[in-house]
Parts: C-alpha cells; structure tokens; sequence
C-alpha cells in the first residue's frame, strides 16, 4: 500500500525535494500523516504528505490537496507525543509541534511519522543548539 501511494504522488514527492535540495535536511518522512493545525479548527483537511526538517525550519507539503505549512525551528516552544489532536487518533503516539505563529499566538500541529523516537531526538537536539 505504501509503495503504491508513494508512486500516485511521485511527482509531489519529488518537488518538494528539489525545493529542498540546497538545504541540509535533518530527517523527513515521505509517508506522514497532517492531524491538522489547531487554529485552522478541526474540520479543516488532514491527509499524508511530506514532513521534513533542515536546521532552519520544520515543513510539511500534503500530497493532495497541495498544501503547504512552514513552521520556523526558532519558533517552536515544545515537541510533545499524543496520541490525539483535535479529536483525532491512529491510537498510537503522534509528533505534536507547539510554535507560535506569525501573530505571536500559541498553535500546534501534529503527525503520525514512522521512526517517532528519531524525530524526537533529532529535534530536541536541534531545540537545544538553538536555546
């Protein structure tokens, strides 16, 4: 199943890389899976994409439909595992990132990704170098 959604959304893949492709990329995760953003509201789209980190910041591009969140690494305030946000679960521990948006407000968003344990510490480093 995996390889069969990874080869639908190939070309989606692929741009996101390029777009990447001068930046350091810490860790990413083709198969993640948008909980949502909590001030867009929980009815708002979720859906899998690309989740990946440089030093600079954490993005996510959904596959379909394109959309794109950007969230600053010096914005980021705390990196939690839930196994909710916003009323939705896979029942297993998700990456919650809270940050404060543009207007200095408090938001978070969340993922499934595979290797959890490595996004945490690759992230907790990153938080720590840049405290």
């Amino acid at each position: 199943m995996i390889g069969v959604l990874k080869k639908i959304f190939k070309k989606r893949i692929n741009e996101i890389y390029k777009k990447y492709r001068n930046e350091d990329i810490l860790i990413a995760d083709d198969m993640s899976n948008f909980f949502g953003l909590e001030s867009a509201g929980v009815w708002k789209v979720r859906g899998n994409g690309v989740l990946l980190l440089t030093k600079e910041e954490l993005f996510f591009g959904m596959w379909k439909p394109k959309k794109d969140l950007l969230i600053p690494v010096k914005s980021i305030v705390e990196v939690t595992n839930p196994k909710s946000h916003m009323h939705r679960s896979v029942l297993k521990p998700l990456l919650k990132i809270t940050f404060r948006n543009d207007n200095g407000e408090s938001d978070s968003a969340a993922w499934y990704v595979r290797k959890l344990d490595d996004w945490n510490e690759v992230l907790r480093q990153l938080l720590l170098k840049n405290r």
